[in-house]
């Protein structure tokens, strides 16, 4: 039975009674293009997976044997990135920000400070406070971190480096050289990289090289936390996948149930049919982003030539440099274009110091809504 991977968008009227953060955080006159959570319609392949488990009444407990999953995870890996981790090293936690989370607390030295470059995804920013440690900010140039920085960060003590690879919100992705570079300098002080992934399915041009995959020294240091959640919009299904060297792998099995456990059974099955199945419908997701990030490029260069935009090789997010645009407030760009342009944007000041005069486009949505979100930017700045 053939199925048809088109990648459709609902309608406006339906997007929002989806009731989603996304959808519900601004009042309906307002576009919401901030949170990262894409508004295609599910991939066949995902929707045919739930609606299986929903008719077998799958809610109870996960099974310890989520051997699918791991295996699925794997192929998918091999398949997309020539880097094929150990399936038997794979486990499933309820998210990314939980697994970095438990990456940091279980496979670092105690009391260690974390590393976070900036500008940063939010709660990279959380994660010190929660565990009582120190975060260190350092700068993020047009390839990766600051080494120097990084070196000093971790001379002085560090434990770990947060990295997102590809990076959130900048979209770059990394070459092999660069990662070799981190790990490298990462092994040399006895610290740990943990790679948050989760953006590694939707590169738009290029290609993501997994931080692991790197060298030796790489996976001796590394541990990747990623999901399906941005490639197939799965976030709430409360699914993703933390991957271990060998060693690390036998660490985790170590730790207590409660330590481990809060993936759900829903999220398993949607995250293995996206990774088996699901690829067509990425590679045609894909190429909806190609189209609205070109469309997102030739219309900002006409209707605010004064802004600043690298598009990203990865992800649906745009970074964009409205410091120097005339009539936007530079202060909080994000609130000016909620107040007079009806569009909803995350504020760059959430994602560090550096993000002061920029705000994040989400272009995961129609063309339709995309193109009306730009309207509004246009008609805003003629007043």
């Amino acid at each position: 039975m053939s199925v048809n991977n088109a990648v459709t968008f609902p309608t406006l009227d339906k997007l929002r009674s989806r009731g989603t953060v996304k959808w519900t955080a601004y009042s309906p006159d307002v576009l919401p293009l901030w949170v990262a959570e894409s508004d295609a319609t599910t991939c066949p392949a995902v929707s045919a997976a739930i609606d299986e488990a929903c008719q077998r009444e799958q809610f109870g407990y996960l099974s310890q044997d989520i051997t699918a999953l791991t295996t699925a995870t794997a192929d998918f890996s091999e398949a997309r990135y020539g880097w094929r981790p150990n399936p038997d090293n794979i486990f499933a936690v309820a998210d990314v920000v939980r697994g970095v989370t438990l990456a940091v607390e279980r496979f670092t030295r105690p009391d260690s400070a974390i590393v976070v470059p900036t500008p940063a995804y939010m709660p990279f920013f959380q994660v010190g406070p929660a565990l009582g440690r120190e975060t260190v900010c350092i700068p993020t140039l047009a390839d990766g971190p600051d080494l120097s920085a990084l070196e000093r960060a971790f001379a002085d003590g560090a434990g770990c480096l947060i990295l997102c690879n590809p990076n959130n919100p900048l979209g770059f992705t990394y070459s092999h050289e660069k990662l070799r570079e981190i790990t490298d300098l990462a092994a040399h002080f006895g610290a740990r990289v943990i790679s948050d992934e989760i953006h590694g399915p939707v590169v738009l041009n290029g290609t993501h090289t997994p931080t692991a995959s790197v060298s030796d020294t790489a996976a001796a240091v590394t541990i990747t936390v990623t999901a399906t959640s941005k490639g197939w919009n799965t976030a709430g299904l409360k699914c993703a996948q933390i991957i271990f060297n060998d060693e690390d792998a036998k660490t985790w099995l170590e730790l207590p149930f409660i330590v481990r456990e809060g993936a759900s059974i829903l999220g398993v099955a949607a995250a293995t049919a996206a990774y088996r199945d699901g690829v067509p419908w990425l590679d045609n997701f894909v190429n909806v982003l190609r189209t609205n990030r070109e469309t997102l490029r030739t219309r900002l260069s006409t209707i605010a030539p004064q802004a600043r935009f690298t598009p990203p090789q990865a992800s649906f997010l745009a970074w964009l440099d409205l410091g120097d645009v005339p009539g936007v407030d530079s202060d909080d760009p994000a609130a000016w274009l909620v107040e007079n342009a009806k569009i909803a944007l995350n504020p760059g000041f959430a994602f560090g110091e550096a993000g002061a005069g920029h705000v994040r486009l989400n272009f995961a949505t129609s063309p339709e809504i995309l193109s009306e979100a730009l309207d509004r930017l246009d008609a805003a700045l003629r007043l």
